[in-house]
């Protein structure tokens, strides 16, 4: 839920989005006259240019991107493009060497990281930012807002976890519904199994740096809450736990999963899924775009759906920060690029975000974005929008733990402390107890006895 403003412009209290929204004055103003929620009058005073710092995901996009910004009458932007693998430590080298960086793609798990190094400015008081959250999915805000009420970042862009599945080899296996809870899963991935339809039917990117974001998958799936408000682990209190673990062992164990599935790559498992190698494939909703586009025997027949039954799956993406400019002027028409960037232009459009959709299926954290003309049309007929939406709305949520400053510690370890779970050389509640002990030892808590 959102904070209520104090007095020093930070949010504090609880506030359901039409409360929002009046609270900041921007209920009617918002519908009437959108272009002055990201609006370009702020940059009129900075005549300098700006320096923009973005990992490599289409470098050409972007730059055309930030070019028909500056079209617009704004700063032109210096746009540097650097590899995604070692982005965070090359990122944290330059701004300790002293660079001068206005806006940069971040990790949302380093947000709160930067900004206590001095690093990211906060965001709280700046022209439309309550209406830019106020716009946001409430279940997205957590990513963005941090525990004191600090606005920490905008979004880059945003995912759900969700089930990819073989609608033909469902119907081969006489299994009537998509399974949507772990045992469904189990229970559908044995049936195919058995019955002789695919050998292993379940696949997942369960490499050790990406265990984490299962663990927070399956966990919601059950209704878990793996953190507290403070940030405190407090999964091992809930005796559901255990059974995610088990659960999570025999998929492994008993060959639901394959052996490789280990150290197999997205581009791998997504392969699988369209020769018709595997029936279920969980991980981020726009893999259905790779699974489709690789137009293999079996691509025509995947489709997706949400997980978690009457729980929740995990909603995931990375931000936009701003750099710690001191002069207001150059600030002001950094905060302009970013509500382009990270919301809308000044005609109210998705603009980045639809050029995003365009390119890979990527996600916006706002429900607006699902019914905008130009977006449905960027998004191919086979994603299901309403549904997405629907599980942005009310079918996932963030872990907002994930972008405490201590996190990355944790989040590093938790792969090693899964593996020897999966290859049967740790049981389940020893999991519980190595993750719980991680976690304190990276927050510097105190570990359960």
């Amino acid at each position: 839920m959102m904070k209520t403003r104090k007095a020093d412009g930070s949010l504090q209290g609880r506030m359901d989005r039409r409360t929002f929204l009046k609270a900041s004055g921007a209920t009617a103003l918002a519908a009437m006259t959108p272009g002055l929620m990201a609006g370009g009058a702020e940059a009129a005073a900075y005549t300098g240019t700006l320096d923009m710092l973005a990992w490599d995901f289409q470098p050409d996009t972007i730059k055309k991107l930030v070019a028909e910004w500056t079209a617009q009458g704004n700063p032109a932007v210096n746009v540097a493009v650097i590899p995604n693998l070692g982005y965070s430590s090359a990122l944290q080298t330059r701004l300790r060497g002293g660079d001068k960086i206005d806006l940069y793609y971040n990790f949302a798990y380093n947000s709160q990281k930067f900004i206590d190094q001095g690093w990211a400015s906060k965001l709280n008081g700046l022209p439309g930012v309550n209406d830019m959250l106020g716009e946001m999915f409430e279940s997205a805000r957590g990513r963005h807002v941090n525990a004191a009420g600090d606005v920490i970042s905008v979004p880059y862009f945003s995912a759900v976890h969700m089930l990819h599945y073989n609608k033909d080899m469902l119907a081969k296996g006489n299994i009537a519904a998509v399974p949507s809870t772990l045992k469904e899963i189990y229970d559908a991935s044995k049936a195919l199994k058995e019955g002789g339809i695919v050998a292993s039917p379940y696949v997942a990117y369960w490499v050790k740096e990406f265990c984490e974001e299962y663990l927070h998958t399956y966990l919601l799936n059950e209704g878990i809450t793996a953190f507290d408000e403070s940030g405190k682990p407090v999964f091992a209190d809930d005796p559901k736990t255990v059974g995610v673990f088990e659960w999570w062992q025999a998929m492994y164990q008993e060959g639901l999963a394959p052996k490789s599935v280990l150290n197999d790559d997205p581009g791998k498992l997504s392969s699988e899924m369209a020769q018709g190698n595997a029936a279920f494939f969980v991980l981020h909703h726009y893999f259905l775009t790779s699974i489709r586009s690789l137009k293999g025997p079996q691509s025509d027949n995947v489709f997706q759906s949400a997980i978690g039954g009457k729980n929740f799956t995990l909603q995931i993406g990375e931000v936009l920060q701003m750099g710690a400019a001191a002069d207001a002027d150059r600030k002001a028409a950094t905060w302009d690029l970013m509500k382009y960037y990270g919301w809308k232009d000044k005609a109210g459009k998705f603009t980045v975000f639809n050029q995003w959709a365009k390119a890979a299926g990527l996600a916006a954290p706002y429900p607006g974005f699902f019914t905008d003309p130009d977006v449905i049309a960027a998004f191919p007929t086979y994603y299901d929008l309403p549904l997405i939406s629907k599980t942005f709305e009310t079918g996932s949520k963030v872990v907002p733990a994930r972008t405490l400053p201590w996190y990355p510690d944790f989040q590093a370890k938790v792969g090693d402390i899964i593996h020897p779970l999966l290859l049967g050389q740790a049981t389940p509640q020893k999991t519980v107890q190595d993750l719980t002990d991680a976690a304190a030892a990276a927050s510097g808590g105190t570990k359960r006895l």
